[in-house]
Formats: C-alpha cells, structure tokens, sequence
C-alpha cells in the first residue's frame, strides 16, 4: 500500500491555488459509485510528522489494501485539500500553533466539505469531544489510545456516517432548492394529501387565500370554497389520482366571496417508489383575460347581432322597395304596350328608365351587403361559355346601340367549351364592367376578349378584357376604383349616375372565383379592364359546331363586309377556325369591287356577311345594287343587324337576305344561319323525327283539355287545333269535371297539378261518376313529374296514358293514336308511355329553338303565338310572385313557381326553370328563408330570356332561331 508524504509539494501545498470546489451534488454520487472498486483516499493534516508514520504503522498492521493514506501538515494547506475535495476521508488535528482547538473542522464545515473529518486528540477530554461532535466532526480518537482496529473502526464508521449525512444534506438541499424555487413563483402552488387535506401552500397562495400557511395546512377545499366548487375540485383531484394523469382547465373559484378565473394545472403526487400519494395544483388568476375574452365575445355577437340587423334592414329595405317598384316598372311596361301619343310615351319612357336605375341601385346594395356579410356564395353548374358571354353582350346590344357604340365580343377558339362555374355571377360581372364602358364611352367601341391564361387537364384560368374608346380614368383614381363608394366621374358636376358599389362587387366576385381584377387606363384614350377566373373543365359535353356540317362547309369562299376592324378580326377567326376560306373589306364599295373582281375570275364569293349599317353606302343599298348585277345577283347575303331596328327584317325579305342576325352575333348563331344559307342539313336535322302523318292519323276528336298555365293552354290548344280536333278549355279540376258532365268528349287531356282540385284527384271523380253513368273516356295525363313511379301513380288514379312535359308532338300525337287511330295506319302496338329525354345541363340562357319549334310541331306560327302569350304572361306571373313572397303566401308562391316553370318548358331546359323549381320545393317545405333570392335570381334569368324571346319575336323568321326547321 503506498504511503506518501506531501510536506514539501503535496496537494494541499500552496502551489495547488485556487478556491474551494464545493462540487457536493457530483462528489458524493462519484465516492457512491466507485469507491468499492478503488482505496479510499485518505488524508492526514497534523504538524507532528511522527503521526503520519504511526498511522502508517497500524494500516500496514491490518492487513487491508483499501486505503491510501497522504499527509500534510499545514493549517492553510490542509483546508486547501479539503475545499480541493479529492479525499475520502480526513484526520484532523484539534489543536494547530496559532490556531484555536478545532478551527480546522469549523472552517472546512462552514466552507462545505461533505467528506468525513474524524478528529485526532492528544487529551481524552469529554467536553472537547462533545464540541467537536458539534463543529462537525464524526468522531473523535485519542491519538495514545490508537490501534489498527480502532483506526479502521473509525474510518469505516465515519465513512458510513458521512455518507448518511451527505444522503440527507443532499435532500436537504433538494428540498430546500424546491422550497426556494416555488416559493418564489409568482404562481400559486398547493399539494393535498390523498384525503383531501392540504399539507403545502407556497407564499403566492398564502397571499391569494389572505391567510397564513398555518391557517392552511390540514384544512380542505370545503373551508374556503363554497361546496358546490369545492366539489368540482375533489372531483377533479379524485380524477387526477385515478387517472394518474395531468388535468389542465380554466375554472371560477369563488374563495372568500370574490369571483375570479384562474388556469389551473393539476398533476399526481409519487413518492419514491412510485405510489400517488396526493395532488398537486399550479394556478394563477387570469381573470382580466378573462374578462377580455368575454368581453371580446359579447363584442363578436354584438356584432354579429348588428351585421344580422344590418343584412334584415337591407333585405327588408330591398323588398319594400323592389315590390313597389317592380309594380311601377311591370304597370309602365305594360302601359307601353297601349296606344299613347308622343308626349305620353315619352313620360313613360323617363319613368320605366328612372324605375330600372333605382331598381339597380337596391341590387347593388343588396349585392353589397351579402358580401360584406361573407354570405354570397357562388353556385357549381356547367355552362357554355361562349353561350353565357354572346347572351350577356346581347343583352347590352340596346344601350350601345342608343349611343350609336360598335358592341364585339371574341372568344379565343382554345376556350373550352363547357366548364363548372357560376354564370350569373360571371354574367353580372361582364354586365357591370361591359355596362361601364358602355356609359362612358361617347363614341366607339366596346369590345369583351376571352383568352386562355392558363390551362391543365382540368382547370382552366381564364383571362377577360373589356376595353372601350371611352374618357378614360383619371391616374389619381386608378389605385381606388375597386374601392367601395369610389367613382372615377365624381364630384357635384359629374355625368354618370351610380352607386359606386358595382366594380368593389366585381372585385369581390373575381376574388371568389379565385381571379384578380386590375385596370389599365389613361385620360381621354379609353380604358381597360381585366380579370381572371378560374374554372374547372367540364366532361359533360355541350351543343357544339357539329363536324359533319363543318366538313361540307369547308373551302366555301366567303367576303366579310364591315366597317368596325375588330368586327372583321372576329368574323376572319370564326371562319378560318370552320375551314371556310373568308375575305375581308372595310366598305359597301370595297366589297362590290371584290365581288366583281371575284365573278370575272371564276372565283366568285358564294356567301356575303355584311353589317347593315356603314358609312358611305351600307349594308342594305350595297345588296340592292348586287341584286340588280345579273353576274351578282344569285350571292347568298346574311345581314347582321342593330336590334333596334325592325324595319332591317322588311329590307331583308325585300332583298332576299338569306338571315338578318342581330349583332353583337354568337358564333353559333353565325354557323346555324351558314350552315341553312348554303343548304347544309345539320345532324340534329337527320334525326328529327318524322310528322307521322300516316301512322298517327286520326279522325277528328272532341278533346276537354285540363291546364291552368297559359303557355301550355296556347301551345296544346295550337297542336290538337292543328291536327284538326275540336278544344274545350278548363283551368282547375272542377272546371274539367263540369264541362265533363255538360259534354260529350271523345278524349281528356289532363294536367296532373291544377289549382284548387288536381288531375288526379279530378281523374278519380271522373271514374267514379262513370261507375255510376256508365261508359269511359280516355284520359291522357300531361305532366311535369317524368320521375320513377309517377306514371303508376297516374295510372292507378284512372288515368289510360302519360306524357311528360314539354310537351313533344309525336309523343303527345303518339298517345292519342294508341286509342284512335284506325288499325290499317297502325304498323305495330304504339306505347302510350313518352319516351322521356335524358336530363340535360342548362347551359346559361341560351334556350333551345329547334327544340321548341319541334314541339310546335314545326308550325312556325304556332311558335310565334306561344311567345307572344309567354311574354303577356311572364310579367304579370312575377308581380304576383312577388305579391305572395312579401306575404309569405307558400302555397301561392308553390303554384305560381309551378306555373312560371311550365311556361317555360317548351324552350328547354333553362336556369330560370331549375330556380323555379327551387322556390316551388321551397314553398312547399315551408321554407322561405331565401324566397327573396331566389325570387331575384329568377327575375333576372327570366329577364334575359325574355329579352331573347322579344328579339325572336320581333325578328319573326330569324334563321339563327329556326335553324332546325323541317
């Protein structure tokens, strides 16, 4: 065993330098850990050198290898090995030369030495022993008394004392470090036993409760809380512990009377063997955050209350005034429609245009306020694209043409055809910004482009430009234009009227259909306007330019005449893109030069497109001089007309105009009037379906038809009158019942949904009353429900036979063959049951004129008439639609809904059919929450249709309308 001295440069030398290493946390765990595996390093500090050696003796004595001894014998360099903490243990002189008995230990104690001093003593004095014991030391040996066993006794015995005390001094520590930090938390911590009682409280809860901790300790919940709280507490404490997991929530505590929030997080208590043996809670007041969410969550709904209140007074203001004011404008329309002399019609021509201003104003608003709100959504339908934006440009036609505007519209030929999207609301946003150019353009054109911006296999991003020759927008204003309230002509002399709502409304609607809209403009030189939409390509197809039509077509020399070069630009694309082979002139005189230069060279044009308005000479004295050249005479002319002109169709006729379209033309209404000019029959031509002249002939019937829409009365009593039967007329199932029994009729026609007694209710008192009389009149059911099981349930109700509407000739002609015609017409058994058409997918406005002629049975006049009696009917249909929605009269608005969507049927499917299909299901569930919406929305569509049906009307033989023709 070495044992050496360390007098002259030992560890405790002054040498060592530096101060103490109180490392006591990492020393004690070292010495626990290792010191069975290793000596125990032990150190000697005792000016007597004769000691160390006697020391040495007995160790080598005890025959043990386990101890290394060292010796120094300075006061000063032996505290400085002690703070050095590199020994095991330590033995101590009690008395040093100018030191006083035990300094040593007291110093090493206060310094924080953790290791064991056992003290060695020249005197066997009880007292000193006791103070020593005291200052700190673990034992005290007698240096004459000194033997191997009493030295090793003692060591092994102060080491196992220094490690209980090092144990505890160290949980002293640890609780002490504890009791500091929470102490000093400016939070409020508590630990309760598993009873309930509390047995901690850190100086923050003493300070929240405003008692002293011996007032807390061994209390419980129910001596400070209220007990409804402090049962809520023990529960959650019961939960914590069966659980064994963290509970973390915001809670009223009630202590003493006040009422504050407090976040508390309360956690399980182990011991060290892992057992929950209680609850501890952290908490603080979070009452002024509290009271902050609160208040924040008052000032939502208050808001919410006001917004709610806001939109009620708007939508309230909107219907008190568009009921009114849809009267006014309905009443001087149809005023308008009577003789009046100029002045009169002058009048009433201020007020219906004052009455469509202010109704725009109330929509803006409206509009306006739905967005503020976030409750304008946007619908998902497919639509024809090129369809919804020529109907839109159409329905602006007039006002350009009021200020003499040029109105062109192109559409780019990569455009998809059909695509998913809102088209009322892409609609309004084209009327809103074609309207302004529009307004604001004195002389000119406006022109609406469409090009592809982006496109991938399923979404398209679509890029519209509307520009104009206008005054253009000041630079100031065009960082604000899209701004509410703001106007680019304001001030108290400006021009234009407005709310300034329409381009924030553009905006807002663009940023739905995830676009940007932006403006390029200077003053004087016109403006554009831009944005982008995206759209999600539709799979579903819509009509197309059939490819058979266009393959006979092709090569087909053809001469645009206008004067408007983007009119020419468009034409060119349009015709170039169907394989024709088109020229272009600017002039009436440019094109007859052409047409000359065309006969004398064996290439003459075998169609002429022509504006009918143009300076110099125009359209219509250009075609006269052609007509009076025999070389020209036999060109195919198509003239494309303002819609404000219907002397242009007297002209047309006059000239032998093949086709008088009005402008701004779509490129399907350009095609169809091609296609029938040159004598190409379109594919849908190939399938009509024959007259059945032979097959479905019958000998003259006396019919009792049961129909309450107008429409349908006009449309049915044309057929039947035509196919030379005799018609009597009921508007409800009473009425049809009582001409029944004052009449004999060979056949009934029967609406299943009539006022007051429906066609199955009076089909079943028909068929009883024939139990009673005898005999048995067919009866026919016409209806709007083609759904499953609706022709049993007229079947079952006594009826023999069942066509859908709208109404198709063969099939409404094929019905009553199955029960008159003679059997030699008849090649084989003719169902009753319709064949009813596939649902289709509306494409916006757009209506279906081959289909409507065809069930007209292609009696152009018949057609004609039953416009007419949709534009008398529509007008007076929405005014008391209107009527019963401010009333909130369900089953009045269920039937007039009913009604509307009848009249529409026989132009096909359409928006305004499936809107009012919706309020019909809506007034008959009782719902009439978004009546007024719909209502609108069905005032629009119904608008643009009969907008269109007045132009085909007033055009009359239009080949564009007509095309499918027999």
């Amino acid at each position: 065993m070495p044992l050496t001295s360390s007098r002259n440069n030992g560890p405790g030398s002054a040498d060592s330098g530096g101060g103490p290493d109180f490392s006591i946390a990492r020393r004690p765990a070292e010495r626990g850990a290792d010191m069975l595996d290793r000596k125990l390093r032990i150190l000697l500090i005792d000016e007597d050198e004769d000691v160390f050696t006697l020391l040495r003796g007995l160790l080598l004595q005890s025959g043990t290898s386990k101890y290394e001894l060292t010796w120094t014998p300075g006061f000063e360099e032996g505290l400085a090995e002690i703070r050095r903490c590199d020994h095991d243990a330590y033995l101590v002189d009690d008395n040093f030369t100018d030191y006083g008995r035990l300094e040593l230990v007291r110093r090493a104690v206060a310094d924080g030495c953790r290791a064991p001093l056992i003290l060695l003593s020249s005197y066997e004095d009880r007292a000193v022993e006791h103070d020593a014991i005291q200052a700190g030391a673990t034992d005290y040996l007698v240096k004459s008394r000194l033997d191997a066993a009493s030295i090793e006794r003692s060591i092994r015995y102060a080491m196992e004392r220094g490690r209980r005390q090092q144990v505890e001094a160290s949980l002293q520590d640890s609780e002490a470090l504890y009791h500091s930090l929470v102490q000093s938390l400016p939070v409020c911590v508590l630990r309760k036993d598993l009873n309930g009682k509390f047995i901690f409280a850190n100086l923050a809860y003493c300070e929240f409760t405003g008692r002293s901790l011996v007032e807390i300790l061994g209390k419980t919940d129910f001596d400070f809380s209220p007990s409804d709280v402090a049962e809520k507490f023990q529960k959650d404490d019961h939960t914590v512990v069966a659980t064994g997991r963290q509970l973390r929530n915001i809670e009223v505590n009630q202590t003493d009377g006040r009422t504050l929030w407090v976040e508390v997080i309360k956690t399980p208590v182990h011991d060290s063997r892992g057992r929950i043996v209680g609850t501890q809670a952290i908490f603080w007041d979070v009452t002024e955050r509290q009271l902050a969410v609160t208040a924040l969550q008052r000032a939502k709904e208050a808001a919410e209350a006001a917004n709610r209140s806001k939109s009620e007074f708007l939508a309230n203001m909107s219907h008190e005034i568009r009921t009114p004011l849809n009267a006014v404008i309905g009443m001087t329309e149809l005023v308008l429609d009577t003789s009046l002399n100029p002045t009169q019609r002058e009048y009433l021509q201020m007020v219906l245009s004052s009455g469509e201003s202010l109704l725009s104003v109330i929509n803006d608003i409206l509009d306006f306020s739905k967005i503020e709100a976030g409750k304008l959504d946007l619908d998902r339908r497919v639509f024809d694209l090129r369809e919804t934006a020529g109907d839109t440009m159409k329905s602006l036609a007039l006002r350009a043409r009021s200020q003499a505007l040029e109105l062109a519209f192109h559409i780019a030929p990569d455009v998809p055809a059909a695509v998913w999207g809102d088209p009322n609301r892409l609609r309004q946003i084209l009327v809103n910004l074609v309207g302004n150019a529009i307004k604001f353009t004195d002389a000119g054109e406006v022109v609406l482009d469409v090009l592809v911006d982006s496109i991938s296999d399923s979404e398209v991003t679509l890029h519209f430009e509307v520009s104009d020759t206008g005054i253009g927008i000041p630079e100031e204003k065009l960082s604000s234009i899209f701004e509410a309230f703001e106007q680019a002509d304001s001030g108290p002399t400006r021009r234009f009227g407005g709310t300034g709502l329409g381009l924030t409304i553009c905006a807002r609607l663009v940023a739905l259909m995830g676009g940007t809209i932006w403006v390029e403009s200077q003053l004087g030189y016109g403006s554009k306007f831009h944005f982008t939409a995206r759209f999600e390509i539709a799979q579903t197809s819509v009509p197309k330019i059939p490819p058979a039509a266009a393959v006979r077509m092709q090569g087909t020399r053809i001469l645009v005449v206008d004067d408007n070069m983007t009119n020419r630009r468009i034409y060119q694309e349009m015709l170039t893109n169907w394989g024709l082979r088109p020229s272009l002139a600017s002039s009436g005189r440019e094109a007859l030069a052409l047409l000359v230069a065309a006969s004398r060279s064996g290439q003459p044009f075998k169609l002429l497109v022509s504006d009918a308005e143009m300076p110099g000479i125009d359209g219509f004295s250009m075609v006269k001089e052609m007509r009076e050249n025999p070389k020209l005479a036999e060109t195919i002319v198509i003239i494309s007309s303002s819609a404000d002109r219907p002397t242009d169709l007297a002209h047309c006729r006059d000239l032998g105009v093949a086709a008088c379209l009005i402008k701004p033309v779509k490129q399907s209404e350009l095609f169809d009037a091609i296609a029938e000019a040159l004598g190409v029959t379109l594919p849908e031509d190939a399938h009509e379906a024959p007259a059945h002249d032979d097959a479905h002939s019958t000998r003259s019937l006396k019919v009792l038809l049961a129909e309450d829409n107008r429409v349908n009365q006009k449309l049915a009593v044309g057929l039947l009158e035509k196919w030379g039967h005799k018609v009597t007329l009921a508007e409800t199932g009473y009425q049809a019942i009582h001409n029944w029994k004052n009449g004999s009729f060979d056949l009934i026609v029967m609406d299943v949904q009539m006022p007051e007694m429906d066609g199955l209710q009076a089909t079943r008192k028909i068929r009883e009353l024939e139990a009673e009389l005898g005999g048995h009149t067919p009866i026919i059911a016409m209806t709007a429900h083609a759904m499953t099981g609706d022709r049993e349930q007229c079947l079952s109700s006594g009826m023999d036979g069942y066509v859908a509407k709208p109404l198709r000739m063969h099939e409404l002609r094929a019905a009553i063959a199955s029960f008159f015609a003679e059997p030699s017409a008849l090649a084989g058994p003719v169902s009753a049951e319709p064949v009813v058409p596939p649902s289709e997918t509306p494409v916006a406005i757009g209506l279906d004129w081959p289909l409507a002629l065809d069930t007209c049975g292609g009696d152009r006049a018949l057609l004609l008439d039953v416009m007419a009696t949709f534009l008398d009917e529509i007008p007076k249909l929405k005014m008391q639609l209107l009527a019963s929605i401010s009333t909130g009269d369900a089953p009045h608005i269920r039937r007039l809904s009913h009604t509307i969507k009848g009249a529409l049927r026989p132009f096909g499917h359409t928006q305004a059919g499936d809107i009012a299909e919706k309020l019909e299901q809506s007034a008959r569930d009782g719902q009439l929450d978004s009546a007024e919406d719909l209502a609108a929305s069905l005032d629009q569509e119904l608008d643009l249709i009969q907008t269109e049906v007045a132009n085909v009307v007033q055009v009359g033989q239009s080949a564009s309308a007509f095309s499918a023709s027999p």
